[in-house]
């Protein structure tokens, strides 16, 4: 329990009815009831007062029993009376008044688990058969409502000396929310969870109410009555979800295997504001989601196919070989034995002839056996992959006009349905128009809306030979969402106008065949002359479909499909700077299947006998990554079919796409295309790296690419010289002081050279927008002069040479001496 009370009191230094007189002054005069009649008036006084009991409940005591539905322990109750009221020159009095009260049950299993027939069958064979169960009982069963209510009266003062009649104003709000929870674990691979949300409100009528007051009976019975009907339903919201996990650990033969699929969908119903319902109706919304991940281990595999198994093994007797390295102490029987003094024990002739037989005769190795392993390997280089896939598509239709039901669904007229309520997208328009579910109002302006969006990720680790990884990936995602207006005439038919598309795509690409494609001395690209030249090679392929172009245009090309129409410019596009053939590749703007990207390290170190006398470690690097993406796209009304291919002609005679897109991107970015760190075993530390990227927009608003490329090179070196001696001498004492540790020396170098090219595609002009030739010097030495002082001398230069005329060349340098004291313990 908690209660507090407070009160604030403000007196005026001057009197407010009569600002320029002090109050002080104006009250000496007065009498005692004239006093108390403007101290009342003028005084800004707030008090305010809470009472809480949160979260009643009654503990279990003891651990007898088990839990039962019906325990009064399951139960917990909440309250809260709030009061603030008010008054002051302005305001004669200002009461607001706010009560919460709760009721929760909670009720928490870990309910038995049943085998029906685990005592029955033992076979390891049937595994799966003996390992079905179920559970009796939820996991969890919670019920949760609470409510919220506010009642304020306010009656502004009447300062005049006039007759006014001031009535109080009255704001009330009473709001009741319930929640339910359900988690069922049906088995231990099949698991339900059901949750809803429901908001309501308790109808008040108008005005002020009192106990003592004629119209007290009538509010009486008008909130009891709305509180009985379950309250006025503003908003229903309930999710469920089933989670399956494929149980391929039961079945030995796939136990290699994983995999996990989820079903989840969620249904929504919200009102329209309470004086629209009876016109426009209210709203819902369905939606549901798709997952499933899988995933491969290969190694379990293999070890279930013999000659793969002995393979393995061959292999990681070679890598522990390999690892143990020259200069190792002989082990085993070999070993030559000490007596206890620290000399070698004598030995027998006999034992000396048969070690001399022994080191003569050297094991014969079979190369055509240790050929075999090494190609095993390679087939066997994949090692895992996952895939994750994830699908949502959802409706929205307004102008319903049925109210809720249990789970969402209104028996009597069974609206909008089962199929509907858990996630069906099949198009009820046709079914709630003609049981009048929708609102006929020919007012009603809400789209009927249809969205769908959908996601792929792929990944694998491959390891062709020790030391070496590789993981590949690739991606896909795009978006959709369909929109019309279905909605009654003046004579009661529904019709739909107005249909529009608009989305977003992006996929993992490949343009490695271009990447180091060179421009010459003026900037003109070889791949953007291919792009150019693929024109008419494309636009011939995109006129064969469509029977509505016929003819050729002056220039050669086929009619509708001329030098600039999107669709050739596209496909152009992705055929010259992918490298692919501009006769065979897809001409589909949403491509279905995703290109690999990739990450390659390798550990020279362990993988080189030679490196590992001289180096710590020895690693090489090499990444790349690129994407296709549509940054947005919009059905174009002016699309017009003609035996269902394309017809509608722009002013240029080219025929308009469905969709419009403003731009689309390809990017691409080797990070890094090489690099190199090592560090040899006296400390020193080295580092190469290469890096490049390339990013490619194609505007269709003016017929444009941009082109934007970057290439760095950067090289480093470092060394740690150990336990260097300097001495300080105090200025003021003289004292000199010994000082002993680390200095640690840095140089990095990089050449960046980053340029951006607008290429027109009408006018065939490439011409340099911006961009510069950058060189960076960084060199750096820090010694630790104690445990909390740093002492760091550094110089750094930045020269900059601008690849336009306009621009200016620039040298930036910073050198000095920095000290960091460290205050932290």
């Amino acid at each position: 329990m908690h209660y507090d009370f407070s009160q604030t009191v403000s007196k005026p230094q001057y009197n407010p009815l009569d600002p320029d007189v002090d109050y002080s002054e104006q009250i000496k005069d007065m009498t005692k009831s004239q006093r108390d009649s403007l101290r009342s008036k003028t005084l800004d006084v707030t008090q305010r007062q809470n009472l809480n009991f949160m979260n009643v409940r009654k503990d279990k005591m003891g651990a007898k029993g088990k839990p039962q539905l019906w325990d009064v322990e399951n139960f917990d109750l909440s309250y809260a009376y709030s009061e603030i009221s008010r008054h002051n020159i302005d305001i004669e009095s200002d009461k607001k008044k706010t009560y919460r009260g709760g009721l929760g049950y909670n009720f928490t299993v870990n309910p038995k688990n049943v085998r029906p027939f685990q005592k029955l069958i033992k076979s390891k064979s049937l595994q799966l058969v003996s390992d079905i169960n179920f559970y009796y009982l939820p996991r969890l069963l919670s019920f949760r409502t609470d409510m919220v209510r506010e009642y304020e009266r306010r009656l502004i003062r009447n300062k005049s000396n006039a007759l006014i009649i001031l009535d109080p104003s009255y704001t009330k709000k009473w709001d009741w929310t319930r929640v339910y929870d359900l988690k069922y674990d049906l088995t231990q691979s099949l698991k339900f969870d059901y949750t809803a949300n429901v908001n309501s409100y308790i109808h008040e009528p108008p005005g002020g109410f009192d106990k003592g007051n004629d119209n007290y009976q009538a509010y009486k019975d008008t909130v009891m009555s709305s509180i009985l009907g379950m309250g006025s339903l503003s908003r229903f919201n309930q999710n469920m979800n089933v989670n399956y996990m494929v149980p391929f650990n039961k079945i030995k033969a796939l136990n290699w295997m994983t995999a996990s699929v989820k079903y989840g969908v969620m249904y929504r119903w919200e009102a329209s504001p309470r004086s629209l319902q009876p016109k426009f109706g209210n709203s819902i919304e369905n939606s549901n989601n798709i997952q499933v991940n899988g995933g491969i281990r290969m190694a379990t595999l293999y070890s279930k196919v013999g000659f793969l198994k002995k393979a393995t093994a061959a292999l990681q007797a070679q890598g522990q070989t390999a690892k143990a390295g020259p200069g190792m102490p002989p082990k085993g029987k070999g070993a030559e034995a000490k007596d206890p003094k620290g000399g070698k024990e004598p030995e027998k002739e006999a034992d000396l002839t048969a070690a001399a037989d022994t080191t003569d005769k050297k094991p014969k190795k079979d190369y055509l056996k240790l050929i075999g392993t090494q190609l095993l390997g390679v087939m066997m280089s994949l090692k895992d992959a996952n895939i994750t896939y994830n699908e949502t598509n959802g409706i929205l239709l307004p102008g319903f006009t049925p109210e809720v039901g249990v789970i969402g669904n209104e028996w009597k007229s069974n609206a909008p349905g089962i199929g509907f309520i858990l996630g069906s997208q099949k198009d009820i328009r046709s079914l709630a128009a003609s049981s009048g579910w929708l609102s006929a109002d020919t007012l009603l302006n809400s789209p009927y809306i249809v969205k769908a969006s959908s996601s792929l990720t792929f990944r694998a680790n491959l390891e062709p030979f020790r030391n070496l990884k590789i993981e590949v990936n690739a991606d896909r995602s795009s978006s959709n969402t369909h929109q019309e207006y279905f909605k009654a005439n003046s004579s009661g038919e529904f019709t739909s106008t107005s249909p529009q598309d608009r989305g977003t795509f992006s996929m993992s690409y490949l343009m490695w065949p271009t990447a180091f494609k060179k421009d010459n001395d003026e900037d003109v690209s070889p791949v953007f002359e291919k792009m150019l030249e693929y024109r008419q090679t494309i636009a011939g392929r995109l006129a064969a479909g469509n029977p509505n172009s016929i003819g050729y245009d002056s220039l050669g090309y086929p009619s509708g499909y001329g030098p600039t129409q999107p669709e050739v410019l596209m496909s152009s596009f992705l055929a010259a700077y992918s490298g692919r053939d501009p006769n065979k590749m897809n001409l589909s703007i949403f491509p279905k299947v995703p290109l690999p990207n990739w990450r390659i390290t390798y550990n020279a170190v362990q993988g080189v006998k030679f490196l590992r006398n001289y180096f710590q470690s020895f690693n090489i690097s090499h990444a790349y990554r690129s994407n296709y993406s549509v940054g947005g796209y919009l059905s174009d009304i002016k699309y017009r079919e003609t035996d269902g291919f394309a017809s509608a002609l722009d002013v240029a005679k080219n025929f308009i796409p469905a969709n419009h897109m403003d731009v689309i991107s390809i990017t691409e970015q080797f990070g890094p295309f090489l690099g190199v760190e090592a560090t040899m075993k006296n400390s020193l530390m080295a580092r190469v790296e290469f890096k490049k990227t390339r990013n490619l927009s194609l505007s269709f608003a003016n017929n444009q690419l941009t082109e934007m490329r970057s290439n760095e090179f950067s090289t480093g070196v470092g060394y740690r010289f150990k336990n260097v001696k300097f001495t300080v001498k105090s200025l003021g004492t003289g004292k000199k002081t010994p000082l002993k540790s680390d200095l640690n020396v840095k140089a990095d170098i990089s050449i960046r050279d980053n340029k951006t090219i607008l290429r027109r595609i009408e006018q065939r002009d490439n011409q340099i927008s911006t961009g510069t030739r950058q060189i960076s010097i960084n060199t750096s030495a820090d010694y630790m002069v104690g445990p909390k002082l740093n002492i760091r001398v550094f110089y750094e230069q930045t020269i900059s040479k601008p690849h336009v005329f306009q621009q200016i060349p620039t040298s930036t340098t910073n050198a000095g001496v920095s000290l960091r004291f460290t205050l932290a313990q």
